[in-house]
């Protein structure tokens, strides 16, 4: 049996940082997927092999008797063999893990509850054998082939790959969750479930709205409420027009989450202050695009992006990074509203217009700065599966 899943990536427009807090954010799922092909390893026509263009790992199937590497704690779901005398006990009993993306190809096995690397996994890939330690009917699996895909979500920009940040961690894990449910005959995986299987990954970080925004696909509200995720379909105003803009750099929100963590530790009053701020400013934005009314949106979107910035500034994070002012700046002198989009520092932004010719205007200049265009739509759709016996 083989099954194709495919989910999208995300962008963040309003509610960063505050939706930890259970304030009202606003997510849209964009047309970047991430896609996982899972095919049971007996139904394959071939011995395993190296992927064509993968240079990395295990040679071929020759050296699939290598002994196994030293045990490591690697959290939830990890596990790797000590017993240097033990080797693979039959070629059927381990999973492959292959992504062409990452240029990584490595085996695991499933034992005793758990995921039991045979190679040496690099982390980039670890992540995998807590989602497949923790499914329920793991076991109903036999041993399988997963292939993985994530190269829309990377851009080459100044002679290196450098990742967008739209969201491939939650694409991913939403598209291997739901392959594994169609594999077993199951219902496709709930919110909760999703959220709840990403945050093992992510050793219980993270508010779950860019799962929420790949497993549902299309513009959402999303919020927490007491740890439980609830969102709603929403729409932008009609006559807005927007354009995704890269900075330059990527950015890494486990840095971001940590440093705004240590402040909220340091001078509690004042995180719960500009929490306040940054809620009462997203759920403002968020009715203004329910009413379709995009001058008042257009407002909250500016009124976010420089309490954000206040935000990081007392934080001691380096969210209005010199990069977003600069773009910030070409987007005002146009006549736009641009925002940084998700943990900020690098990675990406949105801005957004009511005249088109604006926009036009402002991409022509971003361009001649420096700073890419990124050439995003709107996703409707959230998990595809397609199964094929």
């Amino acid at each position: 049996m083989c099954v194709t899943a495919s989910a999208p990536g995300k962008l963040v427009l309003l509610g960063e940082y505050a939706v930890l807090e259970g304030a009202p954010a606003l997510v849209l799922a964009v047309d970047r997927r991430a896609r996982v092909k899972l095919e049971s390893r007996e139904s394959l026509d071939t011995p395993p092999t190296r992927h064509p263009g993968i240079a990395k790992r295990y040679p071929g199937p020759s050296d699939f008797a290598v002994p196994c590497v030293a045990r490591k704690s690697l959290g939830p779901g990890f596990r790797r063999d000590d017993d240097k005398e033990q080797g693979v006990h039959g070629d059927d009993e381990f999973w492959e893990i292959v992504s062409p993306t990452l240029q990584l190809q490595v085996r695991l096995r499933l034992q005793d509850g758990g995921a039991q690397w045979i190679d040496d996994a690099p982390p980039e890939l670890e992540w995998i054998a807590t989602l497949l330690a923790r499914f329920p009917q793991i076991e109903q699996l036999p041993a399988c082939r997963i292939e993985f895909d994530s190269d829309a979500f990377y851009l080459d920009h100044e002679g290196t790959r450098q990742k967008l940040g739209l969201g491939s961690s939650a694409s991913l894990s939403v598209a291997l969750l739901g392959a594994l449910h169609a594999h077993v005959h199951a219902a496709p995986p709930t919110i909760g479930e999703a959220i709840e299987a990403h945050r093992a990954i992510q050793h219980g970080r993270g508010s779950g709205i860019d799962v929420a925004a790949s497993l549902t696909g299309g513009l959402s509200r999303f919020r927490l409420d007491g740890g439980a995720a609830r969102i709603a379909p929403t729409a932008l105003p009609t006559t807005l027009h927007w354009v995704c803009v890269y900075s330059g750099r990527p950015a890494s929100t486990s840095t971001m989450l940590a440093t705004v963590a240590a402040w909220r530790e340091r001078e509690p009053t004042a995180f719960t202050q500009y929490m306040h701020e940054l809620a009462t400013i997203s759920s403002r934005g968020i009715d203004a695009s329910t009413a379709n009314d995009a001058a008042a949106f257009l407002s909250s979107l500016h009124d976010y992006a420089t309490a954000l910035a206040r935000f990081g500034a007392a934080a001691g994070a380096d969210i209005a990074s010199r990069e977003h002012q600069a773009i910030a700046a070409i987007a005002a002198e146009c006549g736009c509203v641009y925002k940084s989009c998700g943990a900020g520092g690098g990675d990406i932004g949105v801005t957004f217009a009511v005249e088109d010719t604006r926009l036009r205007e402002f991409s022509e200049r971003a361009l001649r700065a420096g700073f890419p265009v990124i050439g995003l739509e709107a996703d409707p759709k959230g998990l595809e599966v397609v199964s094929n016996v």
